[in-house]
């Protein structure tokens, strides 16, 4: 069995906005506990303009710290980091490697896939190794272009 909580966190560290507040509501209004098997959930009547308000304020503050992915002056070579905005990102790879990015773009899009950390010889889901994180902005490596495999550099 798969517990109603189970899929909630699953649903908050993977960023899925809709679903994780749908189920919050349904927890909030008694239709489900965090115990129930997830089955439950499939035969909620769900209050869908609530759950909209409720996505709307993202009262349970999904997707704050993104991945985004510095264009290095090195060819095809890119810095990845777990910040809550760009700038943030920014001025770390700066005081990292005191370059200037030539783009820094938003790549949350690949945080479903699976990346393999050189450093430690493993691999991750980064929508997981994010949680492993304390503080942010957070440098995970270089890639290149590509390429999974992230090496942390020394400035």
């Amino acid at each position: 069995m798969v517990s109603v909580q189970e899929v909630l966190q699953l649903a908050i560290e993977m960023d899925m906005v809709h679903l994780a507040h749908r189920i919050f509501w349904a927890i909030g209004n008694g239709k489900v506990t965090v115990e129930d098997d997830s089955k439950r959930l499939d035969v909620i009547d769900y209050d869908d303009e609530a759950i909209s308000k409720m996505v709307m304020q993202n009262q349970l503050d999904i997707g704050k710290v993104k991945l985004y992915v510095a264009q290095t002056t090195q060819p095809d070579r890119f810095a990845f980091y777990y910040s809550e905005n760009v700038l943030e990102a920014h001025a770390l790879h700066q005081e990292m490697f005191r370059e200037t990015p030539k783009r820094l773009m938003n790549a949350s899009y690949l945080m479903p896939k699976l990346f393999h950390f050189d450093e430690r010889s493993t691999a991750d889901i980064l929508y997981f190794h994010r949680n492993k994180v304390v503080a942010y902005p957070y440098y995970l490596g270089h890639a290149r272009a590509g390429e999974r495999v992230l090496v942390r550099k020394s400035s």
